[in-house]
């Protein structure tokens, strides 16, 4: 299937991109030719500011993309460090030959760290890595072979071999390079199909399990993957000079985490700002000591307080205020916009799901016998069965508090029952994690949208898809340099704009950021999402909270075309009309009990029914 001209990837943007690209790379060389062959003065100065970049990289690729504020990094620059110089001392390796031991041993300890802190979150993981800094800070100041607060004098990088000396200073080459390698793998993650994860993982983990990520994992190897960036960044440092504990401790902990802030946290240089920035600033400001800690505190105070997305951010905030364009003016005006559906053909081949599903399947969902209660409190749900025929729209409805939301965490994996059983066409999967049952064919949305605000609607659609592409994650380290990964992202961009398409918005709706859109196209936009990896049972969550009396029947003409796909839906909605209007069949709880389910004709005409719900 050939797709519109207009989703096609336009070729003369890539190659201009390519082009700056190329250029970009010609200007690195240049620029670390020249400092190779400067004054040793300034070779030192901007060589510490490179190793700071490293290390404000390295934790904003867990900061700024998960979440995860850690003051540990410290802790494990000095090991990167001191294990460089301990070993080159005693052993009398090769550098090189330690690299690898010291960036794979470090990022050890970071998955380690990475796996105990996951108990823990915000405020509490800050402190329990400031701990470990801590901790590493006082090893290496009382033993004999850290050299205690004496420190120990680093080894001197070698000289390039004199057929290639005119390069000049062998250590800025290979420092450059070490940053040069930083910033393309991090640059890499931003580029690729898992940056819209990660910051789904650290904004909305529930979302970001539905779609199929497993999110402790990835942030466990996202960590290890930050903690051996830290290493690689010692590795360089402890060649500028002597290492003592003081280099180390708490208050370097904390700096750390300002170069990523006052550069612009999660932004491609605003790391390499902030790093430069305070590296630099107590030569350029050279006054009195505490002077300068008054002045640096001011600035970043000042920075918190009026632009806390950074410098980098505050120009991209200032480009986008700029780049507005008269489509969102029309929203805030209030006047109509077309949202009709556009190539429904295809999307709706797109919409065959990757499950097999059984013919012969008497029930697409059987949740038998549930029981639920939160620990220590009153039974939520007792004794519930929902059971739920292939293809159709089944509805879910009742009172507020009587277990309906309860229920659809239930089915997707948020909670697990403490009694019955859920299968999906046939399969057990009560005891599978959120983040397992896409691959049973199962897809949500939510009751409030949740979803990334500051990426675009296509970006967040493409979530979605993370369950339908293997090793997305290890391959977003290099996808700029395999062309099979390039194909992969260009066709996921591909496939969530024609899911936007399919939910009634035109892929003029596809580059906009979440939080710059109306309430009406978020809620479409997670329908797209939830839609967009081919389920074969699709959970709605108060898919019409918010919307207008036109976007309701846009939402139901959705609904049937999914429905005739072989899609089966299951609803919960307070929109009673909607219910008996759009349902095949129809299930009423009431204080976590079942009070009736069949076809929706016949629940409707049901007493008890309208007697506890529709009050009649």
């Amino acid at each position: 299937m050939e797709l519109p001209r207009d989703l096609r990837g336009p070729r003369a943007p890539r190659l201009l991109r390519s082009g700056w690209f190329g250029l970009g790379i010609v200007a690195y060389v240049v620029g670390t030719a020249l400092l190779a062959h400067g004054s040793s003065y300034y070779e030192g100065l901007l060589l510490v500011g490179a190793v700071y970049a490293i290390l404000a990289l390295s934790l904003d690729l867990v900061a700024g993309m998960y979440g995860l504020f850690s003051l540990g990094h410290a802790g494990l620059f000095a090991i990167g460090a001191y294990a460089t110089t301990i070993i080159a001392m005693h052993a009398g390796w090769n550098f090189f030959a330690i690299l690898p031991v010291v960036v794979v041993g470090v990022g050890v300890v970071g998955l380690v760290i990475g796996f105990l802190s996951l108990r823990v979150s915000g405020l509490y993981f800050a402190i329990t890595t400031f701990i470990f800094t801590l901790i590493v800070n006082a090893m290496i100041s009382d033993l004999t072979i850290t050299g205690g607060y004496s420190g120990l004098i680093g080894p001197i990088f070698p000289n390039f071999p004199h057929a290639i000396a005119w390069a000049g200073s062998a250590e800025v080459w290979t420092t450059m390079a070490a940053l040069f390698l930083t910033m393309f793998l991090v640059w890499s993650i931003r580029g690729s199909s898992l940056y819209p994860v990660a910051l789904a993982v650290r904004d909305a983990e529930p979302f970001a399990a539905s779609a199929g990520v497993h999110t402790a994992s990835l942030k466990i190897r996202m960590f290890g993957l930050s903690a051996a960036l830290a290493a690689l960044a010692g590795w360089c440092f402890c060649f500028l000079g002597s290492l003592t504990p003081g280099q180390f401790n708490g208050t370097f902990a904390v700096n750390i985490l300002v170069m990523v802030i006052l550069g612009g946290m999660n932004t491609r240089t605003g790391p390499i700002v902030g790093a430069l920035f305070v590296g630099l600033f107590p030569v350029v400001v050279s006054w009195n000591p505490l002077w300068q800690e008054v002045l640096f505190g001011a600035i970043f105070i000042f920075v918190i307080v009026f632009f806390p997305e950074g410098f980098v951010g505050l120009v991209a905030r200032l480009a986008r205020l700029v780049a507005r364009t008269p489509l969102l003016a029309k929203w805030v005006n209030g006047r109509e916009s077309a949202m009709v559906p556009e190539t429904p053909s295809e999307g709706t081949e797109r919409r065959a799901s990757t499950f097999v599903v059984p013919r012969d399947a008497t029930y697409a969902l059987e949740a038998r016998s549930i029981e639920f209660w939160y620990q220590n409190g009153p039974v939520v749900l007792h004794d519930v069965d929902l059971l739920v025929r292939p293809a159709t729209i089944h509805g879910l409805i009742g009172p507020n508090g009587s277990g309906k939301s309860t229920l659809v965490n239930l089915i997707s994996g948020q909670l697990r029952p403490r009694e019955g059983s859920i299968a999906l066409y046939g399969r057990r999967v009560e005891r599978k994690s959120a983040s397992a049952r896409p691959a049973y064919g199962l897809a949500r949305t939510f009751q409030t949208a949740s979803m990334v605000r500051e990426i675009s609607t296509r970006d967040n659609v493409t979530i979605g898809l993370y369950h339908r592409f293997r090793h997305l994650d290890e391959r977003a380290l290099v996808w700029p340099i395999i062309p099979g990964t390039r194909r992969e992202h260009r066709q996921m961009n591909r496939w969530s704009t024609l899911a936007l398409r399919d939910v009634g918005l035109g892929s003029e709706w596809a580059a906009p950021r979440v939080a710059d859109v109306p309430h009406g196209v978020e809620q479409l936009t997670q329908l797209a999402v939830a839609s967009v990896g081919r389920p074969s049972i699709l959970v709605l969550d108060e898919p019409l909270a918010g919307l207008s009396t036109g976007e309701v029947d846009q939402v139901s003409a959705i609904l049937r075309t999914l429905r005739e796909s072989n899609v089966t839906i299951i609803i919960v909605e307070h929109q009673t009309k909607f219910i008996f209007d759009v349902c095949d069949d129809v299930t009423v709880l009431a204080a976590g009990e079942l009070v009736a389910t069949g076809p929706a004709s016949e629940v409707r005409a049901n007493e008890r029914v309208r007697e506890v719900y529709l009050g009649q």
